[in-house]
């Protein structure tokens, strides 16, 4: 296809023609004297899903399936049909189209991102609704800025997140939504493991002649001392080294 420029001009009808009484031979009557301008520019282009003929290589190809659905535009490369690249527009996010038809495809040059256009604005074309992802961004007006179609997930702030489901090998099993666990924790008393402590004793030993009721003769005095207790009762630190993200949700 090269220099396509098709416009209609209105042609001469003959001289007393008079117009046709009904609509359909009306339109007939137009169609005869409407001319085509620009044809001899037409050079033509193959349509369908047959494989062009030799001879018809140089024309571009527009592909369908068996159907007729569009597969897109091919071109002859000198082996083989190949794809022709389609350009996408592409500016800033602001100077994106504002009402474009749903399913336009745009990119976004300042945030390096391909969106397309939702029945609810334009999105991202990467993820679908629910997906969950942390983005790195000094702030979340700039996570957000660089994500249309995404916002921030407050319900899982501060959290790790992990699978819910029914028990396992390794798990009892966590419904959907469930929050588990806490950053620091002080030990129960049952929460501590069952111990001894050790004591020190001291043993004093006195000879004394004639005490009754003691055959030995000897008198012992005995005394324990526990060794004491330590520690401050602090909470214990449940957090693994954690790096902080923006966690964001697409919404559309």
């Amino acid at each position: 296809m090269s220099g396509l420029n098709l416009t209609l001009q209105a042609g001469t009808t003959p001289y007393g023609a008079q117009l046709p009484g009904n609509c359909q031979a009306l339109v007939n009557f137009i169609a005869a004297y409407v001319m085509i301008a620009g044809g001899g520019n037409f050079n033509g282009i193959n349509y369908g899903s047959t494989t062009p003929a030799p001879a018809n290589r140089e024309l571009p190809w527009f592909k369908t399936d068996t159907f007729g659905n569009p597969i897109g535009l091919f071109s002859w490369n000198g082996t083989t049909w190949a794809a022709t690249p389609t350009q996408l527009s592409s500016g800033t996010f602001a100077n994106a189209p504002s009402n474009p038809a749903v399913g336009s495809v745009y990119y976004a040059t300042d945030i390096g991102c391909t969106i397309i256009y939702s029945t609810s604005g334009w999105t991202t074309l990467a993820g679908t609704v629910g997906d969950v992802k942390e983005v790195q961004a000094t702030d979340i007006t700039t996570a957000l800025n660089s994500n249309p179609g995404w916002v921030q997930d407050t319900g899982s702030i501060g959290c790790v997140v992990a699978a819910a489901g029914p028990a396992t090998s390794i798990s009892s099993g966590y419904g959907y939504g469930t929050i588990l666990g806490e950053e620091t924790h002080t030990l129960s008393i049952n929460e501590i493991p069952a111990h001894t402590h050790p004591v020190s004793a001291n043993q004093n030993n006195a000879a004394a002649s004639g005490n009754v009721g003691n055959p030995s003769g000897i008198l012992a005095d005995h005394s324990a001392t526990a060794t004491g207790s330590t520690g401050g009762s602090a909470s214990h630190n449940n957090l693994q080294p954690t790096v902080y993200y923006w966690r964001l949700v697409k919404s559309f």
